[in-house]
């Protein structure tokens, strides 16, 4: 094709150090002293895969996640799904909808239910597994929780959601957001408050 073999070498050696190369896979922040992985993981393996990265970035502090499905997976791919997130021995996971056309045939709420069960059948303690449907909502509420040396996993699929998730995390990285402060309030259509700017 005519492209020289060290103009490859230097897109590929660049590639992924910005959040736009592959929006939606691996996606990385560090907001103060929190880290936060955003990724499509959307099924069992690949939330493996996840947290298997997470736990090579993990430090001292607590680790959480949200969770959810589209709702045509069938019980045993969700209970696989809760297993391998259980595993991961998380502080807390968010249950949350994929909304949209992503329900297919469930009802509200059904996905998040048939996971809740599932992870406490797993192991893990009624208070720690908070429902929130939306899965934007469900990620401010995981940035209220965080303190200082967390590490926020967050796989987010419906993608108008998504895209409010990386705009609220893009603002809070340009704004010198730390754990404990404040956060833009979520508003009406899913937008999002301008964060207070960090004094």
């Amino acid at each position: 094709m005519g492209v020289s073999s060290a103009t490859i070498a230097t897109v590929l050696s660049r590639f992924g150090s910005a959040r736009s190369d592959n929006p939606g896979r691996l996606q990385r922040w560090r907001l103060g002293d929190v880290d936060v992985l955003l990724d499509y993981a959307h099924n069992a393996d690949g939330l493996h895969g996840l947290l298997q990265v997470a736990q090579g970035l993990r430090r001292d502090g607590r680790l959480a996640l949200i969770l959810g499905h589209a709702g045509n997976r069938t019980d045993g791919e969700l209970r696989a799904l809760a297993d391998v997130a259980a595993a991961a021995k998380p502080d807390r996971v968010w249950l949350k909808d994929i909304g949209g056309d992503y329900l297919r045939g469930r009802a509200p709420g059904d996905v998040a239910a048939f996971l809740r069960e599932a992870l406490l059948a797993a192991g893990m303690h009624t208070d720690t597994l908070p429902v929130c449907l939306d899965e934007a909502a469900a990620t401010h509420q995981a940035l209220a929780w965080a303190k200082a040396g967390d590490l926020l996993v967050l796989p987010v699929h419906e993608p108008v959601r998504r895209d409010v998730v990386v705009a609220l995390l893009d603002a809070l990285q340009a704004s010198g957001w730390r754990a404990g402060q404040e956060l833009p309030a979520m508003v009406a259509m899913g937008g999002l408050e301008p964060p207070t700017p960090a004094l």
